[in-house]
């Protein structure tokens, strides 16, 4: 029985100019009627996702910055992981190889090497502004700390430099394609699935008990923790291919759920 519903932000709930499409904001609200939970699982920091919350009038738990971060509905924060002052200097001084700009991101704020053309087009589907600057190398201490770092380029890219850079990092952090031009990079065993899986335990449900959509790479970790798992079909075939269902909306997703839950 699925007691918690899980949707990844962009692509899926959120489309392009920030829209959410009303079909699926309604849909959303029938959740509460079957006793379903509900959370946003991204790759966005936890201070946007509380915007969409108010936006979609649906106080949800949060996992942010694929689950770094944890809080539940009511603000709670029960996991976080940031990288260690070494490994993020490390991180750093890989990235800065990297031809094109690359961003750092903290629990609140986003800081670019250089704010380009296209990353002002980011920008526009951001919430919050990006922050140019990345000279703090030196600065890491415990009182700031990077969450993630992001490199933008083309696909293929993106892969050919996330498998070399994997072979330096692979102890200290997990990488993710997590937007066809946006490469992730955070600490060692942070996923979305990982921030379900403590948001779960937080609210005394099994991991199978969760129904998740999204339709990027850096949702497979949380398909492949529950049997109750969706992708868009805009998906990538290989992101569909690990998911059980394959839809074209939230909407789609949570009427099939709730289908469920009103014939047991």
């Amino acid at each position: 029985m699925v007691k918690l519903f899980a949707t990844d932000l962009d692509g899926t709930l959120l489309k392009k100019g920030r829209h959410i499409a009303p079909d699926d904001i309604a849909a959303l609200h029938t959740l509460e009627d079957h006793h379903i939970d509900f959370a946003i699982a991204t790759g966005r920091m936890d201070r946007e996702i509380m915007v969409i919350n108010e936006q979609i009038k649906l106080n949800g738990h949060r996992v942010s910055q694929n689950g770094a971060f944890t809080l539940t509905n009511k603000s709670e924060l029960i996991y976080q992981k940031t990288f260690d002052i070494n490994t993020s200097k490390k991180i750093h001084l890989e990235v800065m190889d990297f031809p094109n700009p690359y961003c750092i991101s903290t629990a609140d704020e986003i800081f670019v090497s250089k704010i380009t053309e296209d990353l002002k087009h980011l920008e526009g589907e951001l919430f919050f502004p990006l922050k140019e600057g990345v000279d703090f190398l030196d600065k890491y201490g415990d009182s700031f700390l990077p969450s993630k770092f992001m490199l933008f380029g083309e696909t293929d890219e993106l892969v050919a430099y996330q498998k070399n850079i994997m072979q330096d990092i692979a102890d200290v952090a997990e990488t993710y394609i997590s937007d066809p031009h946006c490469l992730d990079i955070v600490p060692k065993g942070v996923s979305k699935s990982l921030g379900l899986r403590k948001l779960a335990e937080h609210l005394q449900i099994d991991p199978t008990e969760i129904a998740v959509i999204g339709d990027s790479f850096n949702d497979l970790p949380m398909f492949q923790m529950t049997p109750h798992s969706f992708a868009m079909a805009t998906a990538p075939k290989e992101v569909q291919n690990h998911a059980t269902y394959v839809v074209d909306s939230v909407k789609e997703a949570v009427e099939l759920v709730t289908q469920k839950v009103s014939a047991l």
